[in-house]
């Protein structure tokens, strides 16, 4: 019979090997989710069941942030007035360049969970598993603009297994300022543009989103210390070119 002091070692052995790769996890959801950091900000949007027609149109806003835990992150949306959905959580499937949405349908009864990747031109495709009534069988992001125009194509799949057109949201990124230079401040925790303030010990920095400003705020070292780093890593990269 194993004594108890083995068997409290073990156990511990255990925990250690499965919490071992929390870390790694949440670096790669940070990389993978890093490819669609242009979501972050605050869209107003026109939706349009016929390109170019105004009829039947709508107006919807919308807002993306980062959300981390502990042990991952993902990108949350919010569109409280959305034709479709109202919310949704976007993580890392599991595999690189695999995402995952769910999406909380309009009529807030029910979630739609998709699946798709990045295609070679940066567009995200996710295709619902099981859609229900009312809600898009395939969702097409892609943004245009240096990021400062979002379109999101919404279409049904008929009998057949084709994909037709219910409508596109054309959405522009509140605040922008197409054909004028900007200065890029970058988000120490993401590396986007950092937009809001925050504070530690008397020095300000920015950060891309609320989500990111939690972040910060709970370990304000940790997140420098990794910002220096990868400044670091980028300065010795480009020197070594």
């Amino acid at each position: 019979m194993m004594k108890p002091r083995y068997l409290t070692l073990l156990l511990a052995s255990c925990l250690l090997f499965l919490g071992a790769d929390k870390p790694d996890k949440l670096a790669a959801d940070k990389e993978a989710l890093g490819k669609l950091q242009t979501y972050i900000g605050d869209w107003r949007g026109v939706g349009q069941p016929r390109r170019g027609s105004s009829k039947g149109a709508w107006r919807e806003d919308s807002g993306w942030v980062w959300k981390f835990t502990a042990k991952r992150a993902t990108l949350n949306f919010q569109t409280p007035k959305g034709k479709y959905f109202t919310s949704g959580v976007l993580r890392l499937l599991g595999k690189e360049n695999q995402y995952e949405l769910v999406a909380k349908a309009a009529d807030g009864k029910s979630e739609v969970k998709y699946q798709g990747k990045l295609d070679q031109s940066g567009k995200l495709v996710l295709v619902a598993n099981k859609p229900s009534a009312g809600t898009p069988a395939r969702i097409s992001i892609h943004q245009v603009a240096r990021g400062d125009r979002m379109l999101v194509l919404f279409e049904r799949q008929s009998t057949g297994k084709r994909f037709f057109r219910i409508a596109e949201v054309g959405y522009t990124r509140k605040g922008s300022n197409f054909g004028k230079g900007t200065s890029f401040v970058e988000c120490v925790v993401t590396g986007g543009l950092g937009t809001i303030p925050v504070t530690h010990k008397g020095k300000t920095f920015f950060v891309c989103c609320g989500g990111c400003r939690d972040y910060f705020n709970e370990d304000p070292e940790g997140v420098l210390a990794e910002y220096r780093e990868r400044k670091a890593a980028e300065k010795k990269e480009k020197d070594d070119l």
